[in-house]
């Protein structure tokens, strides 16, 4: 093989190990914003269905109840997605 042709091949090489490493970092990074996700809605859910098994008598005084999860612990859930 030419010496031109050795060095584009290995550039390439480069460049393509490279979007390879930055697409694993980005996966690695999606998937915990799913976990974090996934735990928030399960909070949710948790919440919701502890509303729906309190008296209707207490329902009616939401100073003594409170239904709502806490803020959630992880700014980048209220950014925007890249």
């Amino acid at each position: 093989m030419s010496e031109m042709l050795m060095k584009g091949l290995s550039s390439t090489k480069r460049e393509l190990e490279a979007g390879v490493a930055d697409a694993e970092a980005e996966l690695a990074r999606t998937e915990e914003y799913c976990r974090k996700l996934e735990e928030l809605i399960a909070v949710g859910k948790a919440t919701l269905h502890a509303a729906s098994q309190l008296p209707l008598s207490e329902l009616s005084n939401p100073a003594e109840v409170t239904v709502v999860p806490e803020r959630p612990k992880w700014p980048e859930l209220a950014k925007d997605s890249k």
